[in-house]
């Protein structure tokens, strides 16, 4: 789905760079998404099953386009390494002393690629990447740039500028749905923060096979509507049985649990610093690498500093990181592109897109 930022008659791929350019000017920067028409006239009544569409959509990209499936062994992306032959399976892994600890959760993923023999790009991030932290103007020249201590968009950023396959297929999207009162709304929002700029198609709600994600938006809404009727405002997919939700959604869940279920509450309380950030702070310090993590610090600040004036800007998180104090964690507020009434019939695209005329 193809989208941009703008911040009055300037436009960006970076979210940040719209940012800075929003602090400086004082201007909302909007994002602005394409083909929103693409999910109309689609009746959910008459569409075939998830598993059908899932299959249908994984062979119409793979043989119209020149792929490259972006795999982690999770339960979504799991769910679609066996729906067609994938000419190359991408994965990236940041731990620097002991992969198998550190990238605890996509293990499983890198032993399935490996048994299966399957064509594959493993991406493993160096000491060297994590040099990025000294550049002050990665935030804007890399669009998938966050604050977590491993810097693993600088992988997606390099496979945008390489340009080898024609589309970069990601597989773990889930709907983002608000109901107020009766009604149920979906939300296109910039929540996916990885190979942006790139030909990217995110599998499950994209409108490269708008179907699909019709089919998946109005399964959400009919999970919600009969196990958690009274629910209103934001539908968040990690606060239900997520197992039977996904199951629901035709995305398969016959796989190793996963070493960590994670809930919407663990990002409210550690936001990018999760255990696997943690675990990345350890080796960093085994390393002798205490450097590259006041780097981070540093970037966080400066991030803060450029960018917290703009209107709706950033978020910032406070934590207690031993050794280093207080540190400020900032995080971009998402944007909404889109808002769709949902009918029974069909999707009806709002006039406009702010969560606060609803």
């Amino acid at each position: 789905m193809k989208s941009y930022y703008r911040v009055g008659k300037e436009t960006y791929v970076s979210p940040y760079a719209a940012l800075k350019q929003s602090a400086n000017t004082g201007e909302f920067a909007e994002w602005c998404v394409d083909s929103k028409e693409s999910f109309l006239d689609i009746n959910p009544a008459q569409l075939p099953s998830n598993a059908e569409l899932i299959s249908a959509k994984a062979q119409y990209l793979n043989s119209t386009y020149n792929c490259r499936f972006h795999y982690s062994g999770g339960i979504d992306s799991h769910t679609l390494i066996t729906q067609t032959n994938w000419p190359m399976h991408y994965m990236y892994l940041r731990g620097l002393i002991d992969v198998r600890h550190v990238d605890e959760e996509y293990m499983f993923g890198y032993d399935y690629l490996q048994e299966h023999n399957l064509p594959s790009q493993i991406k493993y991030i160096t000491i060297e990447d994590y040099e990025i932290w000294k550049d002050t103007q990665a935030p804007y020249n890399c669009p998938g740039w966050y604050h977590g201590v491993c810097p693993t968009w600088v992988s997606g950023h390099a496979l945008i500028e390489l340009q080898e396959y024609e589309l970069e297929v990601t597989g773990y999207e889930k709907p983002l749905l608000y109901k107020k009162g009766e009604d149920y709304y979906w939300l296109i929002n910039d929540g996916p923060d990885v190979l942006l700029g790139a030909n990217r198609c995110d599998f499950f709600i994209d409108d490269y096979y708008p179907e699909l994600a019709v089919k998946q938006i109005y399964s959400f809404k009919n999970y919600f509507a009969r196990v958690y009727p009274e629910l209103q405002g934001f539908l968040y997919w990690k606060e239900t049985d997520q197992d039977d939700l996904l199951s629901n959604m035709g995305r398969n869940v016959n796989r190793p649990e996963q070493p960590y279920t994670k809930r919407i509450d663990d990002w409210w309380d550690e936001h990018f610093l999760n255990y696997k950030h943690r675990r990345t702070i350890a080796e960093l310090e085994t390393l002798s690498r205490q450097d590259i993590i006041k780097d981070w610090i540093r970037a966080g600040e400066q991030l803060i500093e450029d960018c917290n004036s703009a209107p709706h800007g950033l978020r910032i998180t406070e934590k207690q990181l031993p050794g280093y104090g207080t540190v400020r964690l900032p995080a971009r507020i998402n944007r909404i592109g889109a808002i769709y009434k949902m009918h029974t019939t069909g999707l009806e695209l709002l006039d406009h897109a702010d969560i606060s005329k609803i």
